[in-house]
């Protein structure tokens, strides 16, 4: 494990210092991240165990049918907290095997302002297109786009 962890240190030190490193498949640009064709979405957190809170009309349907059958099209989802949050735009390349998808995520932090950091694109790949949603491998972590927006609770505890 000692290599890799030498090559983990080294992708992560590469993207900090804004450049790209052969085999990482992480990149960082200053652009803002692409247009999308499905719609955007709204989490906390965007894990393996991705739960939604929102999301447009149509949105999930959309990503799900593409990633399913490896066609063009991107999804917004933003993950917020309080004053700061990453913006990610899933965009999927048509026709490979395994089906890529590019994840471009931009973090930003309300203090004074809205400060942006840069783009950074990772080669991601989808590892499922199933009930649930899709799950991406995205540089070594796991990420489900749910296909189906999470149960939402009232505050006095009920589910809805």
């Amino acid at each position: 494990m000692p290599g890799l962890t030498k090559l983990i240190t080294a992708c992560g030190l590469a993207v900090i210092a804004g450049g790209t490193l052969a085999g990482c498949g992480v990149s960082q640009r200053a652009v803002t991240p692409p247009a999308v064709s499905c719609g955007s979405a709204v989490t906390h957190f965007l894990t393996a165990r991705t739960q939604l809170l929102s999301a447009h009309p149509g949105t999930l349907p959309c990503f799900y049918k593409a990633a399913r059958n490896c066609h063009s099209a991107s999804i917004s989802v933003t993950a917020m907290g309080v004053d700061t949050g990453t913006h990610y735009v899933f965009a999927i390349q048509p026709g490979t095997r395994p089906c890529l998808v590019i994840e471009h995520s931009q973090f930003s932090m309300v203090s004074g302002g809205v400060r942006r950091g840069p783009v950074i694109t990772t080669q991601c790949r989808v590892v499922a297109a199933a009930g649930e949603g899709v799950t991406l491998s995205c540089g070594g972590r796991d990420i489900l786009i749910p296909a189906e927006l999470a149960m939402s609770v009232d505050p006095r505890g009920a589910a809805s």
